[in-house]
């Protein structure tokens, strides 16, 4: 019988190993039932005004982002245009598949709980703006 436990009981903000994921292909092994290659998940936390550096996207990855504190604007940077939605209130999500490039930017002081899969990244593309 393995001795570890079949539960995990914790806390998403404290519990971090990067960048607010707490669950995922990233968390070392020795952490049990986080350690994930079916998802991820990130508890993020905006100060108002934060933005993403830089335009990115997942190659292999769907997002779900859930607004649960603040309001969010993520811009999708599709074929030459961009294109963006705004979360504003508590409950509001946003999905999105693999390879679409993005940003967003924290509008007031913003939590929100993201979920990916599947947790396999093998790369990430950054956008590159060709005009």
């Amino acid at each position: 019988m393995s001795s570890r436990k079949p539960f995990y009981v914790g806390n998403a903000k404290a519990d971090q190993v990067g960048g607010g994921w707490f669950v995922g292909q990233f968390v070392p092994a020795e952490l049990g039932l986080r350690r994930r290659t079916e998802v991820e998940l990130k508890w993020g936390i905006h100060p108002d005004g934060e933005k993403r550096p830089e335009p990115w996207a997942s190659q292999t990855g769907t997002t779900i982002s859930v607004l649960i504190e603040g309001g969010l604007k993520v811009t999708f940077h599709i074929d030459g245009s961009q294109q963006e939605v705004i979360l504003r209130t508590k409950g509001d999500y946003v999905i999105f598949g693999p390879q679409v490039v993005h940003s967003w930017e924290a509008i007031g002081d913003t939590i929100v709980l993201s979920v990916r899969f599947p947790s396999v990244e093998v790369g990430s593309r950054r956008f590159e703006n060709r005009s």
